[in-house]
């Protein structure tokens, strides 16, 4: 028996040029580039930059997550461990901590998170203030884009 490998095509592959895709500033301290928006699927892949003394909100993981830091250093409040640059993070559907990066880092952590149906977002008293799905980023980065007049890039993956 033998086996036939297919060749690849376009539809299989694709390339995301790192300058074509545009750094969103949500809030002060925190950008995105949004690589691929999931398109129905829930599961998403943005890069994060998140300033020296950054601390997001408390959240939980609906799926999965997969995190490639590419510089930079950060930490989970709730764990004893710094990711560097080169570190690769697993988190399991269900992980719910903090996301810091210390105030004394001399520059921003950046950061490929992979996230697979979004996350509950935590107030100060653990209320939901919000659910971020892709289709909830995809919207806040295009939203931020559009409000500094930057276009909309056509790289992003679906």
């Amino acid at each position: 028996m033998s086996t036939t490998i297919a060749s690849p095509s376009p539809i299989d592959t694709s390339l995301v040029s790192y300058d074509a895709i545009p750094w969103a500033e949500l809030i002060p301290g925190i950008e995105i580039r949004m690589l691929r928006t999931g398109e129905g699927s829930g599961t998403y892949t943005v890069m994060s930059r998140f300033a020296p003394g950054t601390v997001l909100p408390k959240h939980y993981h609906l799926g999965c997550v997969h995190a490639y830091t590419i510089s930079g250093e950060w930490f989970y409040q709730e764990y004893d461990w710094v990711a560097g640059p080169a570190s690769y993070i697993y988190e399991p559907p269900g992980s719910t901590h903090t996301l810091a990066v210390a105030d004394a880092a001399t520059e921003p952590a950046v950061i490929i998170f992979v996230i697979d149906q979004g996350m509950e977002i935590y107030g100060p008293s653990g209320e939901v203030l919000t659910v971020e799905t892709a289709e909830t980023i995809t919207q806040m980065y295009r939203d931020v884009l559009k409000t500094k007049g930057i276009p909309l890039p056509t790289g992003i993956l679906p």
